[in-house]
């Protein structure tokens, strides 16, 4: 493909990926207005923000407590990226979120949609959907309906969620992701060679794609 590939590693419980999502489409609008036929793909990479959660899931301030040492800790934090969000004009309602989820179904459901074009609508679904709304993202049922919301067939959502198809490569995906020195995201790598860490300004995703999409010496 001689374009722009796009492998956007992230993980839906993650703001920082909301955000670095929000300046991905930025960056690609700006580079289509500059080279509007140019071909460009996103191929979304999942990661686990939280690798040991429950499949269950669990109460959002016993996370906030083991993960930040107190809720009030973690409030703090939180205030704080959401100041950022508003400012790209994002809205994040932590108070909302009363769910910490595994987010492996999530990610699977998504590679699913993805089958049917609809990857990357879902995808940008789940985001609000856990950050403003605070829908739990490891409930199956839930995560069917959000399906439904971007054109997807709800029962076959349904059925497919109550298989095991997918898991094994989600989590082949996942390992792939920590095999390869990721740690932490969001992670935007441009035609397998540069790559971005963080959810950077738009000025330097726009660098970034601009050294991927030059010929090789």
């Amino acid at each position: 493909m001689n374009g722009l590939i796009i492998d956007f590693v992230a993980d839906y419980v993650c703001p920082w990926c909301w955000i670095g999502r929000y300046r991905l489409e930025l960056a690609l609008n700006h580079l289509r207005q500059e080279q509007p036929t140019l071909p460009v793909r996103i191929s979304q990479r999942p990661f686990e923000l939280n690798p040991d959660m429950p499949a269950e899931g669990m109460d959002r301030d016993a996370y906030a407590a083991s993960k930040f040492g107190s809720v009030e800790a973690a409030q703090g934090l939180w205030a704080r990226v959401a100041s950022v969000a508003a400012m790209d004009g994002l809205e994040i309602k932590f108070d909302t979120i009363t769910r910490q989820p595994n987010t492996l179904n999530a990610h699977r459901l998504v590679a699913w949609a993805g089958t049917k074009g609809r990857g990357l609508a879902l995808s940008a679904r789940l985001y609000p959907a856990f950050f403003r709304e605070g829908a739990d993202l490891g409930d199956l049922a839930t995560l069917a309906q959000l399906a439904g919301e971007v054109g997807l067939p709800m029962e076959e959502a349904t059925g497919f969620l109550a298989s095991d198809i997918g898991i094994d490569d989600t989590r082949r995906m996942l390992d792939a992701a920590q095999n390869g020195g990721i740690d932490g995201v969001p992670v935007y790598i441009f035609n397998r060679k540069t790559s971005v860490i963080g959810a950077q300004p738009l000025e330097r995703l726009l660098e970034a794609m601009g050294q991927a999409l030059e010929p090789e010496a």
